[in-house]
């Protein structure tokens, strides 16, 4: 079996696809076959050794999300038996295989099962960036009948939490540009602004919940356009945001929330079943080839995607 992996810090180039163990699943472990696997921000991220104070060293697999069918499950497993359609997610910062493989080991508790109405690309496209946009909107507050603006809307995880928000009851503000709006628009958002034209961050509308669902927004511009009592939240939060939550706990009503994404089962579930009900569209724009994988990173690294991307690692007749 063959997958993406790295043994040095670096740009696309680290990158090798190379042969892998073929590994028997351990305690409470399935190996899947996997038909899709999709691309996050945090995957290039981590191939630089941003996070490597704490994240799992080298050599280590990229990619963390993945859809593909179960081929045995380790002792301990008993909700998964081989030719289970699955979906699930790797830790990952801790995991040291990656879901951009052919067949990979993973935890059976970080995975559910796909729906045949959900395909294998649209049930890649969820775990990562859909489980950081539910985490999001929950640690928010969000409620019926709230504004809320999200700053990076046309990105996997604004995507999603545009849609989420949406079905909590929210009115919703999504910020974008270019093509980013069309690709919004069927997610029915009560309004759309083009960062390119007017600027959001000066607007003199006021919203109960911020969400910067790009990672590149400070506190202080997201704090100036909340209600009282509003709260800011964060995707891929750096040190600072960590400082001014802490600060805002003390000294005002305003909230800051900076969110660190964690494997949730129930999380999981949540959105697999909103999918499988037709609920949350796809966010899908791309489904490249295994090969395509450092060409893609490189691409996501500029900025210059929509919505998710996907890798389809396996033919239809390896379970799609």
């Amino acid at each position: 079996m063959n997958g993406w992996m790295y043994r040095r810090y670096g740009g696309p180039e680290v990158l090798e696809w190379t042969s892998l163990p073929d590994a028997a699943p351990g305690e409470g472990e399935i190996a899947v076959r996997v038909v899709a696997a999709s691309l996050n921000p945090l995957d290039w991220k981590l191939r630089e050794g941003m996070f490597k104070l704490f994240a799992r060293g080298v050599p280590r697999g990229t990619g963390y999300d993945y859809a593909g069918v179960v081929e045995a499950a380790g002792p301990g497993v008993t909700r998964f038996k081989p030719g289970d359609a699955v979906v699930g997610m790797l830790d990952p910062i801790r995991a040291a295989n990656g879901a951009l493989a052919e067949r990979i080991v993973a935890p059976a508790d970080h995975a559910t099962a796909k729906p045949e109405s959900v395909g294998f690309e649209d049930a890649a496209s969820l775990p990562g960036a859909g489980i950081m946009a539910v985490q999001s909107l929950q640690q928010a507050g969000v409620r019926p009948g709230q504004s809320v603006l999200i700053v990076g809307a046309a990105g996997g995880v604004g995507a999603f939490a545009v849609q989420l928000a949406k079905i909590a009851g929210a009115r919703v503000t999504a910020v974008a540009s270019g093509d980013g709006l069309d690709f919004l628009r069927p997610f029915s958002p009560e309004r759309l602004i083009d960062y390119r034209r007017e600027d959001w961050k000066a607007m003199p509308e006021r919203f109960d919940v911020v969400f910067d669902a790009s990672g590149t927004a400070t506190f202080p511009e997201c704090r100036r356009l909340l209600a009282p009592g509003g709260v800011a939240a964060h995707a891929l939060p750096g040190a600072k945001l960590f400082l001014w939550s802490l600060w805002q706990r003390l000294t005002a009503k305003e909230r800051c929330r900076p969110v660190t994404e964690r494997v949730d089962l129930a999380d999981l579930q949540k959105l697999v079943g909103l999918a499988a009900a037709g609920r949350l569209r796809s966010v899908v724009t791309r489904i490249g080839r295994p090969e395509d994988v450092p060409d893609i990173q490189r691409a996501m690294k500029a900025g210059r995607n929509r919505g998710k991307i996907v890798v389809r690692m396996a033919p239809d007749s390896a379970g799609a």
